[in-house]
């Protein structure tokens, strides 16, 4: 009778870590769903305010270009980089490194206003100017929450004994981060001798 009850109370047991084990995983890896995910939708808002940036870009290049003939290399390196974006598509880090190039783009074309004060009393230029400029503002907090997202993700990928789990269903780290203009690392040289 004895080993019938010792045989009985390892199966129990048995039993027991296989439901934990099995909870354990049930848990996570629907947690994983849920954080994937949210990163997927973070990634969407993103892209949707650039979109608006895209969108806005034409309007703003035409409106230029009836005040600045001879700055068509801005013009022009502008619409390279707007189409760079656009050939991207849905490859998350093409589309980071093509917004970051649209980024460095766009930074001769704010400064063209002044150049051109007949351009920055354009109505016209003025308002576009300041739906992108808002648009910028919205890009940058979109990408924060992306940021905040992926990396909520990434440190919950890499814990014990999710990482475990994570390998097992199939979710690994994912290094889509929206990074600062290399160029900005530089500091620029402010020279008052001249």
């Amino acid at each position: 009778m004895k080993p019938l009850w010792i045989v009985l109370g390892v199966f129990g047991l048995l039993i027991v870590v296989l439901l934990l084990v099995g909870g354990s995983y049930i848990g996570a890896r629907n947690t994983l769903v849920e954080k994937n995910e949210a990163v997927n939708q973070a990634y969407a808002q993103v892209d949707v305010v650039q979109q608006r940036r895209l969108d806005l870009i034409p309007n703003l290049v035409a409106t230029v270009k009836g005040y600045v003939n001879e700055e068509s290399t801005v013009l022009t390196n502008i619409a390279n980089a707007r189409a760079g974006v656009l050939a991207a598509g849905s490859d998350h880090a093409a589309a980071i490194n093509a917004n970051t190039k649209l980024d460095v783009a766009l930074g001769p074309f704010f400064r063209l206003q002044e150049q051109y004060p007949n351009l920055k009393g354009s109505d016209q230029f003025t308002r576009l100017s300041d739906e992108l400029a808002g648009t910028e503002n919205r890009i940058a907090v979109e990408r924060q929450r992306y940021n905040r997202t992926l990396e909520d993700y990434n440190v919950y990928v890499r814990q014990f004994p999710n990482s475990i789990w994570a390998n097992f269903a199939g979710f690994h780290y994912r290094d889509e981060y929206f990074k600062g203009n290399p160029e900005n690392a530089t500091a620029p040289k402010v020279d008052f001798s001249k």
